[in-house]
């Protein structure tokens, strides 16, 4: 069994059971810190293993999280560190590519091309 993701008919991400519910439980975690929700944030169920992920939505969520304290506190970057880089990799994926604005972010970024491999 395995989670997907998919745009606009494509599957950009197709992880393991668990690692989707993870993945998804870190993305509404995250989206309700941020004042937002899960649609807003770019993801879309469609059924309880499958997701639409909307590239502008996710873009500006991950930006809003990149500028805010999940990056500037050590210990909730860690803890936020794979879901982002995921993020980044899915946004590749659709097209959209963020680039640090500062050296805070680096190494999310630098991550990505390791784990786009993985995944």
């Amino acid at each position: 069994m395995s989670y997907v993701f998919d745009v606009d008919g494509e599957v950009v991400w197709s992880p393991a059971l668990r690692i989707g519910k993870l993945f998804m439980d870190m993305a509404g975690t995250l989206a309700a810190d941020a004042g937002t929700d899960l649609a807003a944030a770019g993801f879309t169920m469609n059924a309880s293993d499958y997701y639409y992920v909307d590239p502008v939505a996710l873009g500006g969520f991950v930006r809003t999280l990149l500028a805010g304290s999940v990056v500037t506190n050590p210990v909730y970057k860690e803890l936020a560190r794979g879901f982002l880089v995921a993020c980044l990799v899915l946004l590749e994926r659709t097209g959209v590519v963020l680039e640090p604005v500062s050296e805070a972010q680096r190494d999310l970024f630098d991550a990505r091309a390791e784990l786009a491999r993985l995944m």
